[in-house]
């Protein structure tokens, strides 16, 4: 079964070889379990519950989810068509991925930041969030151990499942080569502010030299891009 949505904000499904809309019972397992404005025998979800744009739609074992310009992300029971969890933003989700296999949902937001949801048990909650592109986040899609994102900033990163799930330095993931990037950055910072105070050489002069400033410069500009 291939699934449908967009800006009219509803969703539909189709056989996959024969190309039409699948009739309800279809994916209910023979009891049609409806919702009440139905209006015909064809599996599909009406507008309501999403308000607008439907930017994304995954489909797994267990259900269906959904990402829209409406601040929310969905996951839906395909038998009875009705909302299970509604992730609600603060910006227009763009793209959304179910990652069943740790219990998480990550979602992406047209501010460029990804968000991780814990779905396991009880009411889903970030637990963590990712500054990953500086523009619109465009696709999510995982393979084996990692997943992947890409942006309308023109870049495509991947992104280690258990590292993010796992990370213990709070809320915001950083990856361990950035952090030492930043380390190795801000300490470099700390070595230019004592030459400029006259720790090391004369006040208002870096003892740097110009291969060192050179490669300082870089290093910056490569956090910058980050």
């Amino acid at each position: 079964t291939l699934y449908s949505a967009g800006s009219d904000a509803s969703i539909r499904a189709w056989g996959a070889l024969t190309g039409k809309a699948v009739e309800a019972s279809a994916l209910v397992g023979g009891n049609k379990n409806t919702t009440e404005d139905d209006d015909d025998d064809d599996w599909h979800i009406a507008r309501g519950q999403h308000k607008t744009n439907i930017f994304d739609i995954k489909a797994t074992e267990s259900g269906l989810w959904t990402a829209s310009a409406d601040k929310t992300a969905i996951g839906w029971d395909v038998e009875t068509r009705k909302a299970d969890l509604v992730l609600e933003h603060k910006e227009a989700v763009t793209s959304v991925l179910p990652i069943p296999q740790v219990g998480v949902v990550v979602t992406g937001t047209n501010g460029g930041v990804i968000y991780v949801w814990n779905v396991s048990s009880g009411s889903p909650e970030v637990i963590r969030e990712i500054h990953a592109h500086i523009d619109d986040v465009t696709c999510l899609k995982a393979a084996g151990r990692v997943f992947y994102s890409s942006g309308l900033d023109e870049t495509l990163r991947v992104w280690d499942i258990k590292d993010v799930v796992g990370f213990k330095g709070g809320l915001e993931y950083v990856p361990a080569e950035l952090a030492d990037l930043k380390k190795q950055a801000s300490a470099s910072s700390g070595s230019s502010a004592n030459s400029k105070a006259g720790t090391f050489g004369n006040a208002g002069h870096s003892v740097l030299t110009e291969e060192e400033e050179r490669e300082l410069a870089e290093l910056m500009s490569d956090l910058d891009d980050l």
